[in-house]
């Protein structure tokens, strides 16, 4: 009985072994990218070959199907969309080729590649699957990832298990480095004056990020490397003017059509984007950078407001969702991190003192303060600093010898009034005016004590005057209070009182 069973079991291994043979074979190999950047929606993976086994038959019609782990971008055709082609050991087309579908399954969105396989291709030949784009998006909240397909076959052998994955890509990273900004611009508040260069740096984080090309434009993207600079926080009175060539990237619009034309940035509107694209084709053996070094320039009126600009750069064209004919392209809030492209500070006003200040028995005080911005700048007056003109408002801060509090009078209430202009700013070359009585609050009945007059511009100076609108009068010079850090900082130090 036993010698019955084990020669039926030789007879069935014989007969399947004798069934199986007639299968033409593959065997499978793969290009495997390093990296791809997070955040794409149709980054690139690795071609797949499937290559005739030699000393197998041809091979009979049959179908290839890939299944990857994740969405396929381009499912259409044309020269962006999935390639498949078959060739001989010469690497030339062979005349019956290979026709495919490309698909997302609807069950999973998981992209599926069909190749149906003609009969008759054998050693040498090889089909080779190229140009597949996914969506790797979702994996932006990690620095690793991976993208891998699983290959069956129908009517042919392939020499991998359904199991075993297929590696086409072994990680995903942030496409982008944060920038660096050499010499960060610093802007004088008061003035205007900018120094330093200003130059930002991007820089891939890893290589390749900005594509590889064997020709240039890729004819496998409808799309060149496009990068965005973000810059937010410019004050109003500063413009940044970026140039049109950036060594290998050019100034472009949104969409990447490259341009010829400078591109000026004038706040406060916030952020605003510049947009430079690849121009030329890349190292894929070096990190390269997108590197410019935009002009800089303020007008009046001064001063300006204090402000940190800030840049940060993201890989193009951006989209809050997918586009079926532009490859590749990338979410929306996947900038890098901010770096500091310069800063406006300085000294923006002057304060003033009024040692003493009465409305008390019969008693008033007149103030006056001019904005001495406006000075003779054409005439010859050896080491006199020209001032840059400025416009600014006049805030009183009154301090009672009964230690009450008192709102502040704030000239912007005032337009047209005092001396001020249509807005309540003291132009330069202005002169305000004004009784203590006239600014106090309608329910302060009397008053007595000192005053800070802070004035939002530069070159103030100011006389108070107590009479009794009789027999006495008294005036004397408002006292600067020059060093503005100090006050800032609580007065930890003795104050600066210069004319």
């Amino acid at each position: 009985m036993k010698t019955k069973l084990i020669l039926i079991a030789a007879v069935m291994f014989l007969a399947f072994t004798v069934s199986a043979f007639p299968q033409a074979s593959y065997s499978v190999s793969q290009e495997t990218i390093e990296k791809v950047a997070c955040c794409g929606l149709a980054e690139p993976t690795g071609a797949i070959a499937f290559s005739a086994v030699a000393l197998t038959p041809p091979t009979v019609t049959g179908t290839i199907t890939l299944r990857y782990n994740l969405p396929i971008a381009n499912t259409g055709g044309g020269a962006t969309g999935v390639q498949v082609i078959a060739v001989d050991g010469g690497g030339v087309a062979l005349a019956t080729q290979p026709v495919w579908t490309v698909s997302n399954n609807p069950a999973d969105g998981k992209g599926v590649i069909v190749i149906a396989v003609p009969g008759g291709y054998t050693y040498p030949n090889t089909i080779r699957l190229s140009n597949v784009r996914v969506n790797v998006s979702g994996s932006c909240d990690t620095s690793t990832g991976a993208v891998d397909a699983h290959a069956s076959s129908t009517g042919n052998l392939l020499t991998i298990g359904e199991s075993d994955a297929i590696s086409l890509v072994k990680a995903v990273a942030k496409g982008l480095a944060t920038p660096t900004v050499t010499g960060p611009i610093s802007i004088s508040a008061s003035n205007g004056t900018v120094t330093g260069t200003g130059t930002i740096t991007v820089s891939e984080n890893f290589l390749t990020a900005f594509g590889i090309t064997s020709t240039f434009p890729d004819p496998t993207r409808s799309q060149q490397t496009l990068i965005r600079l973000r810059m937010a926080g410019i004050p109003s009175g500063v413009t940044i003017t970026f140039p049109v060539s950036a060594g290998i990237f050019q100034l472009a619009s949104a969409a990447g059509t490259p341009s010829t034309t400078a591109l000026a940035l004038t706040g406060p509107a916030s952020p605003q984007d510049v947009f430079y694209v690849l121009v030329a084709a890349s190292n894929p053996a070096a990190i390269e950078s997108l590197t410019v070094t935009p002009t800089v320039t303020t007008a009046s009126p001064y001063p300006l407001a204090p402000a940190t600009i800030t840049v940060t750069a993201a890989l193009g064209p951006v989209t809050t969702g997918t586009t079926a004919t532009v490859y590749p392209q990338y979410i929306e809030g996947c900038d890098t991190a901010a770096a500091t492209f310069g800063t406006v500070s300085g000294v923006l006003n002057t304060i003033l003192l009024v040692p003493y200040a009465t409305t008390e028995t019969g008693y008033n005080t007149a103030l006056v303060v001019a904005n001495t911005t406006k000075d003779p700048g054409t005439v010859n007056m050896a080491n006199f600093p020209t001032a840059i003109q400025q416009t600014g408002k006049i805030t009183i801060y009154f301090y009672p010898k009964n230690g009450a509090t008192i709102t502040p009078w704030v000239s912007t209430s005032y337009p047209g009034q005092f001396g001020l202009d249509s807005a309540g700013k003291l132009p330069a070359g202005g002169t305000f005016v004004a009784l203590l009585t006239q600014i106090l609050p309608t329910d302060v009945t009397e008053f007595g004590g000192y005053l800070f007059i802070v004035c939002d511009f530069t070159n103030a100076h100011g006389e108070f005057f107590v009479s009794n609108f009789d027999n006495f009068t008294h005036g004397a010079l408002m006292l600067v209070v020059s060093d503005i850090s100090r006050i800032a900082a609580g007065r930890t130090q003795e104050q600066g009182l210069n004319q």
